[in-house]
Order: structure tokens, then C-alpha cells, then sequence
């Protein structure tokens, strides 16, 4: 009986000790860890107020300020734990490289940033500047997109921006759009037919889908998917007006339009245009205005006076 209790004493008592020994381990490790942590802002975008605001992050500290700075600028990219904020960057959107050179830090994006719409870009900006200079050795940002620098005003020089030159919180009153996939129609590679290329575009509410539309067929196709599709409108073409009454789209145009191309027949042109604009439920065909004029005719064998219906047998299958 005597050695049972002498047992469980001795029991008792290494267990004590061994919870005592965790007990400090587990207080000296918090310690260490607390002491080996540095805490910055992360400046965000609440896209409810089109304000920036802070996100502290705790960062393992290291001596190493390169270290230091990549480990920022990947921390800031990864994105907010607040599912409040955002970075709204697209989808696609990567950093093609990060250093700093004394108090400057260079920043190369991909050309994914040129999509962006002004108001986000001003507000991605201000974000990305006011993370990096929370680093005390960083005072500028230089940002490059696909290795091209963005310049100044004057598009003389480099521009450098710091928080002199950023806005905080701008005031902003962004134009309110909607995602919406578009069906353009754009030349074949012997310019003789019309092929489909599927895009989505953000609509802007101030703007007619009918004139976003001939916009982006006069910006041209997107080949980067390999295809090698031509554009079908003479790029100085400007859109003086669109509108569309009773099923009649008015498609007013500049004269650049008329120049005729060696390449894309004059069929290819115009059906371009009166092909994606029949994609819309509220639009039968297409009347050409060229300067607010009715023309008689485009070439010598088209009739250029009268509205055009859609015409799928021009489409490549």
C-alpha cells in the first residue's frame, strides 16, 4: 500500500513538472514570436465607399530588407483577408517583377492593368503606393506595365509616385457598368468573309450597347487565342452618333469609313458592323449615315441608301 501511494506520488509529480516545462515553453515561444513579427498597413479598396482602407498584417521580421520588401509586396498581392475589400484586378493580372533600388521601388505589371477602368486604376495606384512606402526605406514606386514605364503628364519623363502625389481616398464617382458577353464580327484572314470572335466587354450605362459595340469593332479583334482575324473598319472611322428606333439601328459615322481597303472587301465592312448589331434582340437592321448625310451608294454596286438586314451567308462556318 505504501509503495502504491510512493508510485502515484512520484506520478503526480512528473506530470507537474512536465505541464510546468510546457507551460514555459509555450509562453517563451509566444514571447519570441511576438518579438518576431513586424505589423504593416495594407492599403485596399472598399469598393462600397471607392475609398482605400487599412489592413494591418503581421510579417515575420528579417533583417533583410530585399527580403523584407518581396515578402510585402507578395503579401499585398495575395489580396485582404477582409472579404469587404479587394484588389479588383483582372483576372489574368500577375507581377512581372519587384525591386528597389535605394528609396525607389519598381513595380512591372502586366499588360492585363490596361484594361482597367480610370476610376480603378487611380485607387490601384494609390493602394499599391501607400503599402509600399509604409516600408520606412521606401519613398517612391516607379510602375512599369509589360516593361513599358508609365510617364508624366507631359510624357517627358519616368513618373515616380509617393504619397505627395497619390490620393488617399480620392473622390471618385465611378461610372456604373455591367459584364455583358458580345458576339463582334470581324474580317476573315482573306478579308472575303466575316467570322464570329465572343468577348466580354463592361457596358457603361451612359453609353448605348449599340455604340459600345461599333467601338470595339473598330478597336479590332483580339488574336492573342491564335486566330488571325482582320479588322473589318478603317480605324480613323468616328462615331458620330447611334441610335436605334423601331428596329432600325442609325449608325452614324465619320467619313473615314468610306475609304476603301485592299485587303477587306466592302461586303465584309459593312456586314461587319450590321451583323453584330442584329446579335441584339432590339435591332432588325442597320441604316449608315456618313457626317449625318444618306449616301446613295457605298461602292458602285452597293445601295447605300437603304437600311441592311443581316446576312448570315457572308459568315464563315
Amino acid at each position: 500500500m505504501k509503495n502504491t501511494k510512493k508510485y502515484v506520488f512520484y506520478g503526480l509529480a512528473v506530470l507537474f513538472v512536465i505541464v510546468v516545462v510546457f507551460v514555459i515553453f509555450t509562453y517563451t515561444k509566444n514571447i519570441k514570436m511576438a518579438e518576431g513579427t513586424d505589423s504593416f498597413d495594407l492599403y485596399y479598396i472598399n469598393m462600397n465607399t471607392n475609398t482605400l482602407e487599412v489592413e494591418k498584417r503581421a510579417i515575420n521580421s528579417v533583417s533583410d530588407r530585399r527580403l523584407m520588401f518581396n515578402t510585402l509586396v507578395e503579401e499585398y498581392f495575395s489580396g485582404p483577408k477582409n472579404v469587404n475589400l479587394g484588389l479588383t484586378l483582372p483576372a489574368d493580372f500577375k507581377v512581372r517583377d519587384k525591386r528597389y533600388s535605394e528609396t525607389t521601388a519598381y513595380i512591372d505589371l502586366d499588360k492585363s492593368y490596361d484594361s482597367m477602368p480610370v476610376n480603378l486604376k487611380i485607387l490601384s495606384m494609390g493602394s499599391l503606393v501607400y503599402t509600399l512606402t509604409d516600408l520606412e526605406f521606401i519613398n517612391n514606386v516607379c510602375v512599369s506595365v509589360d516593361g513599358i514605364p508609365l510617364m508624366d503628364s507631359n510624357n517627358e519623363n519616368i513618373a515616380v509616385f509617393n504619397r505627395d502625389v497619390v490620393l488617399n481616398n480620392p473622390v471618385i464617382n465611378p461610372e456604373k457598368t455591367n459584364w455583358q458577353r458580345v458576339y463582334l464580327y470581324f474580317a476573315s484572314q482573306d478579308g472575303k468573309r466575316l467570322e464570329c470572335q465572343q468577348r466580354g466587354i463592361e457596358v457603361k450605362q451612359s453609353q448605348s450597347l449599340e455604340y459600345q459595340l461599333v467601338e470595339q469593332l473598330i478597336a479590332g479583334p483580339d488574336n492573342s487565342d491564335g486566330s488571325n482575324l482582320l479588322a473589318s473598319i478603317p480605324s480613323d472611322t468616328k462615331i458620330n452618333d447611334i441610335k436605334t428606333e423601331e428596329g432600325t439601328c442609325y449608325v452614324n459615322l465619320s467619313r473615314g469609313f468610306m475609304k476603301k481597303r485592299d485587303n477587306i472587301t466592302e461586303e465584309v465592312t459593312i456586314y461587319s458592323i450590321v451583323n453584330t448589331l442584329t446579335e441584339l434582340d432590339t435591332v432588325n437592321r442597320v441604316q449608315f449615315l456618313i457626317d449625318g448625310e444618306k449616301l446613295n451608294e457605298y461602292s458602285g454596286d452597293i445601295d447605300f441608301s437603304k437600311p441592311f438586314d443581316r446576312k448570315t451567308s457572308i459568315i464563315k462556318q
